[in-house]
């Protein structure tokens, strides 16, 4: 009996050191987070929208980014990984839960719900209540509707400083880094929104169109794999079909748009990749 409590008994020490590591760090990693300077180039065009650039205390942020990587360590040693579908569904339940103490800040609402939203709106906004950072959020959002990448790109940079432990930040920071050609910065940010955060399939997807951006073929099949494995589609097919065939497997590129097909029959885009893609006769011809 007592060798199956035995494990039990040495992978709580392990989590309670883990815990006790990060309570003995907290005072230092405040420190730093208050004398961390923002990016310099979302800083200026932050102040020359009028926008106040002061820094934000990091200390929830920072517990929340802990709190999530000692879950991932226990999903690992219970054999539930994030990429797993049982560390899938364990991970959706532990993001519902509401950590103690700490309140999500929430946006002002429009005057009327008939308001045309401007760039100018959400600027009012954040003059308003400078110290929520949701209002920068939906500036961001504003921009990335607009197309505006470029400043989309800054608010995220500037919110991802003061909220590193946030995997949306994170993630719409390299949605912009992406649509900029930047794929292996964009990879670098969604390397770090799913490590906070492992129950997206379209983050892994959107992890291995940037890793296929920056030329990384092997590594961006992996996450295309892992996002059809968590929610099989039809675009995930396609787009590990494509990596395939850029690494001139055209048999593996051609089986798994049978696949695609198997989701979606009458999908046309599937039917032309797979016309087009006619593999080479190999019956001998007579001389």
């Amino acid at each position: 009996m007592s060798y199956q409590i035995l494990p039990n008994i040495i992978f709580i020490f392990a989590v309670l050191g883990i815990m006790l590591i990060i309570l003995r760090r907290l005072p230092e990693a405040v420190s730093e987070a208050q004398q961390a300077p923002l990016e310099v180039g979302a800083q200026q065009k932050l102040l020359a929208k009028g926008l106040p650039a002061e820094a934000f205390s990091k200390i929830a942020s920072f517990l929340k980014f802990w709190v999530r990587k000692i879950w991932n360590f226990i999903l690992e040693a219970k054999d539930l990984r994030p990429h797993s579908i049982g560390g899938y569904k364990m991970q959706k339940i532990f993001n519902n839960v509401k950590l103690p103490g700490f309140k999500a800040p929430v946006a002002a609402a429009p005057i009327t719900t008939h308001e045309v939203k401007s760039e100018a709106y959400y600027l009012d906004m954040i003059k308003l209540q400078p110290k929520n950072l949701s209002n920068y959020d939906l500036l961001g959002k504003f921009y990335l509707e607009q197309s505006n990448h470029s400043d989309a790109r800054d608010i995220y940079e500037y919110l991802c400083n003061h909220e590193p432990g946030n995997p949306e930040f994170q993630a719409r920071l390299g949605y912009c880094l992406y649509q900029n050609k930047q794929f292996a910065k964009a990879a670098e940010h969604y390397q770090k929104s799913l490590a906070l955060d492992s129950t997206q399939p379209n983050r892994y997807y959107n992890l291995g169109l940037s890793l296929e951006g920056a030329g990384n073929f092997p590594e961006s099949v992996k996450n295309f794999e892992t996002a059809i494995s968590l929610e099989p589609s039809v675009k995930y097919y396609i787009s590990l079909s494509n990596v395939y065939l850029k690494l001139n497997n055209g048999q593996l590129a051609r089986e798994i748009l049978h696949k695609a097909q198997a989701l979606e029959p009458e999908n046309g885009v599937v039917k032309a990749k797979l016309e087009k893609l006619v593999l080479p006769r190999t019956d001998n011809k007579v001389g």
